[in-house]
């Protein structure tokens, strides 16, 4: 039903795998999907904006997960746009997607890549849209208003989207008060998530399978 191709099962080095960042304060304004990315549910692939909190939603690791809380963003550009903030056209194929994508430029997605085993032993690594810029055709891209969607689950999931692009899903929701959300133990984050100079190594060594950056070990997220 959904076209996507088998990945091979990495969970015992993903559950190694450390988080270097969290989604919170005003990040989540530059965090989520543009309306009308496809997202694989129950019911096939369907628009971000017509999900639903209680619709299953298919994950990469757990299977049909239901939503539990949508938030909805409208975003502008901001008078001096940046790196920072400028959403992140994503050309087909560049992830895996079969049609063009559009990300918010803190979006994390995940990627597999020998890279990525070569340089941190474990061949799936969670990386920011925008430190994606360059490879693959990707690049940024002044837009004007547009709808950012949060799908929000128990625990953070991965969730394909337009065809077979990996994308995080965080269970963070600004502006949560509830004392069983506040006073959840949450799940150790199965993905590691690179940034900085680790994410240029590794976007680096993605473009240029002959790249070497450095001598020594296998390098490892910020704890």
């Amino acid at each position: 039903m959904f076209g996507m191709h088998d990945m091979r099962d990495t969970s015992a080095s993903r559950q190694r795998a450390g988080r270097s960042d969290d989604v919170s304060g005003e990040a989540y304004r530059t965090t989520g999907l543009v309306a009308g990315t496809r997202i694989a549910t129950a019911m096939g692939w369907r628009a971000v904006e017509a999900i639903a909190v209680g619709d299953l939603v298919l994950t990469f690791d757990n299977g049909l997960q239901p939503v539990v809380a949508v938030t909805r963003t409208p975003v502008a550009t901001p008078l001096r746009p940046s790196s920072q903030t400028m959403p992140v056209v994503v050309p087909a194929g560049a992830l895996g997607n079969a049609t063009p994508m559009t990300l918010t430029a803190e979006q994390r997605v995940v990627v597999e890549s020998d890279a990525a085993e070569d340089l941190f032993g474990d061949p799936f690594a969670v990386l920011k849209a925008r430190d994606l810029v360059g490879y693959a055709g990707i690049a940024q891209d002044v837009a004007q208003v547009h709808d950012v969607l949060t799908l929000h689950f128990a625990e953070d999931q991965v969730l394909h989207a337009d065809g077979g692009a990996l994308i995080v899903a965080t269970a963070d929701i600004p502006g949560e008060t509830t004392l069983a959300f506040l006073t959840r133990t949450p799940k150790p984050a199965p993905y590691a998530t690179y940034d900085g100079l680790a994410a240029r190594m590794l976007v680096s060594a993605m473009t240029d399978p002959d790249a070497r950056l450095g001598e020594g070990g296998l390098l490892r997220p910020a704890a």
